[in-house]
């Protein structure tokens, strides 16, 4: 678990110095908000078409193997970026860089849903989500302040660097598990398992939650930075509001283990709505640096509690299928993820930027309203 954490630390640490200037980098080349968000979302591309076969491919191959697979993608990424000089380079940096995290989100999260025992993998996702939280904790402010000092290029050449530790994985240990798959599954049975997931009432639930948290929160990484650069900030002044949101996450994630535990499903999953739906209303409005900080404190802590909670109830329906579990809701992210910054550009192009801010609000306000009309039973998962 621990060395796992590490590269979930490593590959956050390294997603979050690069990902907020993808936005920035492509202004600088001169091109408009719907191209900005077409780079942004090339990230998602190749990984939306993926993200389901990969889920499947986890439930047969070791996690080591498609861990660095994941590091492999991740340093061609990083080496595009430094060699990018138009949109087109970068986006296919993006769409390689897409397929990394996808590589490492599910084969990680599989890993840890084989655990059967309850309190272990509520632990073990309260376990990644800190590692992570703490990476996008420190990336911004990292990547922020070298930029504001250096380049683009100094950047994008640390996180190469950081790219290379994500191959420690090779000292992963295979569960028992892992030392049984290769059993081949057929058309039919992955289209029944897909089907049944998605019937699932409470899986709906937890989808829609996830679409639409992931859906705003990706206004972090696309025009919260073009946001506050608007306003006047710098490049380090930003790192550290982006940070900020990941400093609350951090926080929220030592203890969400436990919360997990002691607070309902429903009430949880209703409260991160509620958070990330205030946050994502607010800033826009919001010009005070301060107010801003507080603001980003509260959309870290919606998010901080949305994602892992998003794992277990996903692993609570899971059953044997849990890497094809992972995949649907990684599917579900990758989607939210593609559509937020393509969406967002082209609002911000027709409209204004503070447009893009209250139609994502809009979304939060009809996924709450979505969720209470599928409904699901408390008394059964404790949810």
């Amino acid at each position: 678990m621990r060395l796992i954490a590490f590269v979930y630390l490593v590959h956050f640490l390294r997603h979050a110095m690069v990902f907020p200037l993808i936005p920035l980098f492509a202004q600088r080349m001169g091109y408009s908000g719907v191209m900005i968000g077409a780079a942004v979302s090339g990230f998602s591309l190749l990984s939306l078409a993926a993200a389901l076969p990969m889920g499947s491919l986890s439930d047969r191959l070791s996690a080591r193997s498609l861990l660095l697979l994941s590091a492999l993608f991740n340093l061609i990424y990083s080496l595009l970026l430094v060699l990018a000089e138009n949109i087109w380079m970068l986006i296919l940096a993006q769409m390689l860089g897409g397929l990394g995290f996808l590589l490492l989100i599910v084969s990680s999260q599989t890993w840890v849903s084989e655990h059967t025992e309850r309190g272990v993998r509520e632990r073990g996702f309260g376990f990644l989500s800190l590692a992570a939280a703490a990476g996008q904790t420190l990336g911004p402010f990292i990547g922020g302040f070298l930029l504001s000092r250096t380049s683009f290029d100094a950047v994008f050449s640390l996180a190469a660097f950081f790219s290379l530790l994500g191959f420690s994985i090779t000292g992963l240990e295979a569960r028992p598990k892992d030392k049984k798959k290769g059993i081949k599954q057929s058309r039919g049975s992955f289209r029944t398992t897909v089907i049944g997931l998605a019937a699932d009432r409470q899986m709906a639930a937890v989808l829609i939650l996830t679409f639409a948290a992931v859906f705003a929160v990706n206004l972090r990484s696309s025009f919260i930075p073009v946001l506050f650069k608007a306003r006047g900030m710098d490049e380090t002044l930003i790192g550290l509001l982006l940070s900020t949101f990941a400093l609350s996450m951090t926080m929220v994630r030592l203890v969400v283990g436990r919360i997990l535990g002691m607070i309902s499903r429903g009430a949880l999953l209703g409260l991160a709505l509620a958070f990330i739906f205030a946050a994502t209303a607010a800033l826009p409005a919001i010009s005070q640096v301060w107010i801003s900080a507080c603001i980003m404190l509260l959309f870290g802590l919606g998010f901080g509690i949305s994602q892992p909670l998003s794992m277990v109830m996903v692993s609570d329906r899971a059953g044997e299928t849990s890497g094809m579990a992972m995949g649907i809701r990684f599917s579900v992210i990758t989607l939210a993820t593609l559509l937020s910054p393509a969406l967002s550009g082209l609002i911000v192009e027709a409209f204004s930027l503070e447009a893009a801010f209250y139609c994502a609000a809009g979304l939060l306000l009809a996924a709450g309203t979505l969720i209470r009309f599928v409904g699901f039973s408390s008394r059964k998962q404790d949810i």
